[in-house]
């Protein structure tokens, strides 16, 4: 009997005590409670609120700051300030997980044929007079590149990412970030374009263009899913389907 009840008990994991503490200042900040400026109590005062120890109190507060929601300034006036994480702290995130999985190319690739299109869609709805404008200088240099490999991998990606931004979607703006340096550094651009790939390149660039400018919804997503797709058979085809790891 004894063994049987002995053989249910489950191992029980307590959480440190610095989790907690940064649980509630995290739930305090999404809630609103503490807004982006306000200065948190020092440490001092947190040690005395919450009966934990220095250490704990500092380990909460590194947590929240490598997540974004605190800044740490130093001195007399300094302390610990609220913020908001930026979408920054997503790409990043994902951008490291993507590095130290081994993340296979082929399947950063598949996430650029699904998002792409949508992104492009968005761009050809919401874009401002500006960014079209950003898009259509990029485009100008990106058709002057094709003779430098570095210069048109440069600007090919500053391009994709100008549309990225135009679309207003600023969750898959960070997924496009994140994914986009992996992508161009698991990749040698001199085995997966030829002067003709990059000439076919700068045309499809155009259609997308002007469905964009058009504000052609249905063009601008169809162009691109063409575009990405084109791209993600040459580049799997030439360098296989190798981990993005280094």
């Amino acid at each position: 009997m004894t063994s049987r009840v002995a053989s249910q008990i489950v191992p029980i994991v307590v959480p440190k005590a610095s989790d907690i503490l940064a649980n509630q200042l995290r739930q305090m900040i999404v809630q609103g409670d503490l807004r982006p400026g306000a200065l948190l109590p020092s440490e001092r005062d947190l040690v005395t609120e919450s009966g934990l120890s220095r250490s704990s109190v500092r380990d909460a507060l590194r947590v929240l700051e490598s997540e974004g929601f605190v800044t740490t300034k130093v001195g007399r006036s300094g302390g610990s300030i609220v913020t908001l994480p930026g979408r920054d702290i997503v790409a990043r995130s994902v951008e490291l997980f993507v590095r130290t999985h081994g993340i296979r190319l082929d399947s950063l690739l598949e996430c650029r044929v699904a998002v792409e299109p949508t992104l492009a869609r968005l761009a050809a709805r919401n874009r401002s007079e500006a960014e079209l404008e950003e898009i259509t200088d990029l485009h100008k240099q990106f058709e002057m590149s094709v003779g430098d490999v570095q210069l048109y991998k440069r600007i090919n990606l500053e391009w994709h990412l100008a549309i990225a931004r135009s679309s207003g979607n600023e969750p898959l703006l960070a997924l496009m970030e994140a994914i986009t340096m992996p992508i161009r550094d698991a990749m040698d651009y001199q085995h997966v374009t030829t002067p003709e790939m990059r000439s076919h390149a700068v045309r499809a660039h155009t259609v997308i263009l002007k469905a964009i400018r058009d504000q052609d919804e249905a063009s601008a997503a169809r162009r691109m899913e063409r575009h990405v797709t084109a791209y993600r058979d040459v580049a799997t085809g030439s360098v296989g389907r190798e981990p993005t790891r280094r």
